[in-house]
């Protein structure tokens, strides 16, 4: 619980003038001293709000979605005003006065009229929380003794006051999630109620916190009325509760946490919990102001070494800029001289210009001159030239009249050779009539004596043979034949079915082998990594294969190599790409389980061990191979091994398998691993969903489960309520099953293979049967056709000679044609007088070409003439011409001279008017560059008029004065002037620094000045009682102030002492209090000592320790005791609760102590009342006393 007391130490006085501060000026402006002031009150804000981020932070991180957030802000509303009236009230200029600050942490504790100080519980109320179906009692204002048995719900008290007030349950070191303080076995709603002391005067306040078992949600009531729990937690500040502070409240599972705290630590909650409410804050201020003054003297040291560097160096090149800057005049000098010379350029080239303009105006004149008076001649010459081009075309036109007269002459010409060509034709035809005549006679003469010939054997028919009887025969061999044929095919088709068949079921066993051996891949892959990852299980495998006839009994090799994670489940389809599943189904699986060979003999496991790794190792050390194996029950079944839960509670508890429902493999194998691993007590969700975590507890049968977030192990208190406690691991990453294999696949294609393999042979035998009966069948028809034919044979010899009577008769007809149409071909006087018919007609067209070639040769003769004619004025035209071009060349040539001369003179024209414009640009560029300044020498110099050559002298003087100067850097003028800048901003920062480092030294100092006392007197004060306490149980112990250099170590160490004080022997050196030095009493003496060290200067309503006594001895409890009552009794002490398991006799008591008794049974009669118990039982202790007396 974070500290009340949120205001800063210092505080400004309120407005007003008559409030001002000594110190402030009146012209409004703020000195010194008020600067640090309000810079302090910045820490202290700036500290505050730290503390409230980190502890919104953190119930952020204990309840989730939109529940209330018990966020520990700093400084209530109450307390800081009290604070800025103390404040207010104290002079600024005047520390608190240490003598006082003991009497007001002592008055911050208001106690009422009925005992009860401000803040502490009047009443404390239950429902369905924990261990309680409902429970109601009040404590009373001082000690509160809290006694039951373990189990009884002490500690429950402890989680209610926690929780009720609207703290995370972290602080309870128990779990974190407020859904687990519900009680499991009821279905009521949750609630806790506590009833706090009000101020004097005013009203209790009852708070009242409902919770959610099926969510981190929950709500509040203050007074009847929902509020959000920011409301709350500004109460629990206002009333300074610190149930967060292990100093005032100190559950029972964070004792052993007090003696583990740091020193820096315990100093941080003692100043929480007792002492000046503002010690933290200032020591938060000390802490930053400290780190800022640390990181200001470094920045000063820096800047200040760097200062001087920079100021060295600009020393060093000052003088170089001195000789810059002369450089730059001389510069400035040569840059109005540049422009003077542009400007004396542009007037020399403006001169020439106006001296090229006048001549070429002038040669412009004389050219226009030149050519009125040469246009006579030149006239002619274009009408020359016009007379030449006409007779040029009239030439050309007749030239082609020529060619298309000579032409046509040419095709006449072929026509007439063509006309010669067929009259030669057809005197060649008449020539050859008399020799076709010839052979015609002689064709027909020879058909003539061959149909004489064949007439005679056609004359003489034989008779007919009879062959039916033979024809029968054949019909019947036939027939046979193809009967056997068409069997003999059927065998082939039947043969060649089964050879489809076979070759069909041969591709599908390749197939089937193909997919075999690549599924087989993944079992390599395990091997692959048993052999890199584990050698020797790999060396004793290849050992175990190589040697199998020496066992008695079946050996199986490491689960690793063959079992895999099934590829179905239920129907479901099982994704071997899912990381999560395979992750969640390794886990409860180890790597010895995955690495260990299964022996169903204890002999055979003997063997292999001495063979393997005994009597290698008798040879030489460390050459045996060592492997992990166990024998196993050889009638083990999965099916018979015991599970812990139904499939229909799996399905009701939200899970979907046990683990080994999703593994296959040797059933030997998945046996082991099933008791090995206790796969079949397992749980798994393959699909998120809600669990049924109260089922779960309620069955008490499982100890371990698994979704997809991770693994929980469930452990069941052994005291009490025997409530479940749930440990979550999240899943490690697969090492073996993420490489799996569908053995149901590999066994269905295996079977199909060896299936595939039997049907082949069953086809082969068929096939062998049907290719014998079909040699058989072609034999028999191989004889019917050899006696068939021989019938054939037989047949065709009988009917010979009728055949050739036939062929005789065939060959008669045939000549008898051919004769007749010989005979009535064309005569050949017929033939002749159409040829000689049409060989007039050629020659008629012969005489016709031949006029017409005569014709066309007269008509290109004349064409030819005419052109001659033509060609003959053309020339004598082109020879005016050229006597007339002589003529006009010469008086060309004259104008042209005179234009070469223009366009010369125009080309400097030309070349002045841009030179000009250039110079003018270039100078009125030089004068624009120049600045103000120099452009007004300019014009001053303009005004002299000096010539260009002067001007050019004057620049060659500058120049060399330039020359002899030694050059300089413009970087370095530039390096100058940003050194210069750099080390004015540098001065600065370093003054900022180093105001800086003051400003944090006077805080520091101003700071340390309220908070070291206070602190000190704090530690005193404690280690005082603490001493005392100790002398009491007769040890030695104190509290020391560890001091450093850097407030953040600061801190509190509790030194003791556990040897007996009459111990002579000189050794009386304390240890501090520390983890591991002290044993668990020891540890728990020292706690509880220093928390009564702090009863009475504590400033929260009321404290808590559970079952602090644990592992004391009687002693050391019985004065333990004693020093708590007498302490928390005390007027000055506020509320304290004791909670503890064991009780001893005749131990000291106190009126104000109240004594509370837990009764736990199943029922409780409504009318029992310890107090009337208490007064029976002393009702006859003074029967007793009074008859022993009489």
């Amino acid at each position: 619980m974070s500290d009340s007391g949120s205001d800063t130490p210092v505080r400004p006085a309120a407005n007003g003038s008559k409030h001002r501060p000594a110190d402030e000026s009146d012209d409004g402006s703020t000195s010194p001293r008020d600067k640090k002031r309000v810079k302090l009150e910045k820490h202290a804000a700036d500290a505050r709000a730290k503390k409230r981020a980190a502890q919104a932070e953190s119930d952020q991180e204990d309840e989730e979605d939109d529940a209330p957030r018990p966020a520990r802000k700093r400084g209530g509303k109450a307390v800081r005003d009290e604070d800025d009236e103390e404040m207010d009230d104290g002079d600024e200029d005047k520390d608190d006065d240490d003598d006082d600050e003991g009497d007001q942490v002592k008055q911050q504790l208001v106690r009422d009229t009925d005992g009860y100080v401000t803040g502490s519980i009047v009443r404390i109320a239950c429902h369905s929380f924990l261990t309680y179906d409902s429970v109601e009692f009040r404590p009373g204002p001082a000690l509160n003794m809290i006694i039951g048995p373990n189990g009884t719900g002490k500690s429950t008290i402890a989680c209610a006051i926690a929780i009720g007030l609207g703290f995370p349950a972290k602080v309870l070191g128990r779990s974190t999630k407020l859904s687990a303080y519900c009680k499991n076995d009821s279905t009521e709603e949750t609630w806790i109620e506590l009833e706090l002391k009000g101020h004097p005067g005013e009203a209790n306040l009852t708070i009242r916190r409902y919770l959610s078992r099926d969510s981190e949600k929950s709500k509040f009531e203050i007074d009847g009325s929902e509020v959000p729990a920011k409301d709350v937690i500004e109460k629990m500040e206002e009333l300074q509760v610190q149930v967060a502070n292990l100093c005032t409240f100190l559950p029972q599972d964070r004792v052993a946490a007090f003696a583990m705290m740091t020193a820096s630590e315990r100093l941080r909650e003692t100043q929480k919990a007792a002492g000046h409410r503002n010690l933290n804050t200032w020591h938060d201020v000390l802490i930053k102001e400290g780190k800022t003054c640390k990181a200001a003297q470094v920045e000063v040291d820096r800047h200040a070494e760097k200062l001087k560097r920079m100021e060295t160096k600009q020393a060093e090149t000052e003088k170089e800029v001195r000789a810059y800057e002369q450089r730059e005049r001389l510069q400035e000098d040569l840059a109005v001289v540049d422009v003077l010379i542009a400007f004396a350029e542009y007037n020399d080239t403006f001169d020439k210009f106006q001296r090229a303009k006048e001549q070429k105006t002038r040669i412009g004149n004389e050219i226009a001159e030149l050519e009125n008076r040469y246009r006579p001649f030149r006239d002619s010459k274009a009408a020359l030239e016009l007379i030449v081009e006409a007779s040029k075309k009239e030439q050309a036109a007749l030239d082609k009249k020529v060619q298309r007269a000579l032409k046509d002459a040419d095709d006449k010409k072929k026509s007439l050779a063509k006309a010669d060509g067929d009259r030669d034709t057809i005197n060649e035809q008449l020539r050859t009539i008399n020799k076709e005549v010839k052979e015609r006679k002689e064709q027909l003469a020879k058909l003539k004596d061959d149909m004489q010939k064949y007439q005679a054997l056609v004359d003489n028919e034989p008779p007919e043979v009879n062959t039916d009887d033979i024809n029968s025969q054949i019909r019947k061999k036939t027939t046979a034949k193809n009967e056997i044929v068409e069997e003999a095919n059927s065998r082939k088709t039947d043969r060649d079915n089964i050879h489809h068949r076979a070759t069909q079921i041969k591709r599908d066993v390749e197939t089937d082998m193909r997919q075999l051996e690549h599924m087989k891949q993944a079992g390599r892959v395990r091997e692959l990594a048993c052999e890199k990852f584990d050698i020797m299980s790999w060396r004793a495998v290849q050992w175990l294969r190589d040697n199998q006839d020496k066992f008695r009994g079946k050996v199986y090799e490491p689960a690793r190599l063959n079992v895999f994670i099934k590829q179905e489940f239920n129907g479901r389809k099982l994704d071997m790409r899912d990381n999560e599943l395979i992750n969640m189904i390794e886990g409860p699986i180890s790597m010895t389980n995955f690495s260990t060979f299964l022996f169903e003999y204890q002999e055979d496991y003997d063997l292999m061990y001495r063979t393997i790794h005994d009597e290698p190792e008798r040879e030489s050390k460390g050459s045996g191979i060592r492997f992990n194996g166990t024998t196993i029950d050889r009638n083990w079944r999965l099916s018979e091994m015991p599970r812990t839960l139904t499939n229909e509670q799996l399905n009701r508890l939200g899970f979907d398998a046990m683990a080994i429902d999703l593994l296959d493999g040797p059933e030997a194998v998945l046996c082991y691993l099933a008791d090995a691993a206790n796969l079949t007590k397992v749980p798994l969700q393959l699909n998120r969903r809600p669990l049924a975590n109260s089922e779960i507890e309620k069955l008490r049968v499982l100890q371990r489960y698994y979704d997809r977030d991770g693994s929980y192990s469930v452990k069941y208190s052994s005291y009490g309520g025997k409530f479940a406690q749930h440990d979550f691991r999240a899943l490690q990453r697969a090492k073996i099953l993420n490489s799996t294999v569908d053995q149901s696949r590999i066994k269905a294609l295996q079977q199909r293979i060896d299936q595939g393999q039997e049907q082949r042979l069953k086809l082969r035998e068929d096939f062998d049967r049907l290719q014998r009966e079909e040699a058989d069948l072609v034999a028999q028809v191989d004889q019917l056709e050899q006696e068939r034919a021989e019938l054939v044979q037989e047949k065709n010899a009988m009917q010979k000679a009728h055949q050739q009577w036939l062929k005789a008769k065939s060959r008669l007809d045939t000549i008898k044609r051919a004769y007749d149409q010989l005979k009535a071909k064309p005569s050949e006087s017929d033939r002749r007088a159409a040829l000689n018919t049409k060989l007039r007609t050629i020659m008629d067209k012969r005489v016709r070409y031949a006029f017409e070639y005569k014709d066309l040769v007269m008509r290109a003769a004349d064409l030819l003439e005419s052109s001659i004619k033509v060609n003959l004025q053309a020339l004598q035209a082109d020879n005016d011409k050229r006597a007339m071009d002589v003529m006009t060349e010469e008086r060309d040539e004259e104008i042209e001279a005179k234009k070469q001369e223009l366009a010369t003179v125009q080309a400097e024209y030309a070349l002045l008017v841009q030179s000009g414009k250039q110079l003018k640009a270039v100078a009125e560029d030089r004068i624009n560059s120049l600045t103000p300044a120099l452009r007004d020498r300019v014009e001053t110099r303009r005004e002299e008029d000096l010539p260009l050559a002067q001007l050019q002298d004057d620049r060659t003087d500058i120049e060399t004065n330039l020359n002899c100067m030694q050059a300089v850097s413009p970087a370095v003028l530039e390096a100058f002037k940003k050194r210069q800048r750099e080390i004015a901003d540098l001065r600065e920062k370093f003054e900022d620094a180093e105001s800086r480092l003051n400003e944090s030294k006077d805080i520091i100092s101003t700071t340390k000045s309220r908070w070291l006392p206070k602190l000190e007197r704090l530690v005193q004060d404690v280690s005082a009682k603490f001493s005392a306490y100790f002398d009491t149980l007769g040890l030695l112990g104190e509290v020391r102030l560890n001091k450093e250099e850097d407030y953040e170590k600061w801190g509190i160490g509790i030194f003791v002492r556990f040897r007996d004080p009459k111990d002579k022997s000189g050794d009386v050196q304390l240890h501090e209090l520390s983890g591991h030095r002290q044993s668990g009493g020891e540890r728990a003496l020292t706690t509880v000592t220093y928390l009564l060290a702090l009863a009475e200067l504590a400033r929260a309503p009321f404290a808590l320790v559970d079952e602090i006594n644990q592992g004391m001895d009687q002693r050391a409890e019985r004065n333990m005791h004693k020093m708590l009552v007498e302490t928390t009794c005390s007027h000055d002490v506020g509320q304290y609760f004791l909670l503890t398991p064991k009780l001893l006799p005749d131990l000291v008591y106190h009126p104000k102590m109240k004594v509370l008794v837990i009764n736990v049974s199943p029922w409780i009669p409504g009318n029992l009342s310890l107090e009337k118990i208490l007064n029976k039982k002393r009702k006859l202790l003074r029967q007793k006393a009074a008859v022993a007396a009489a």
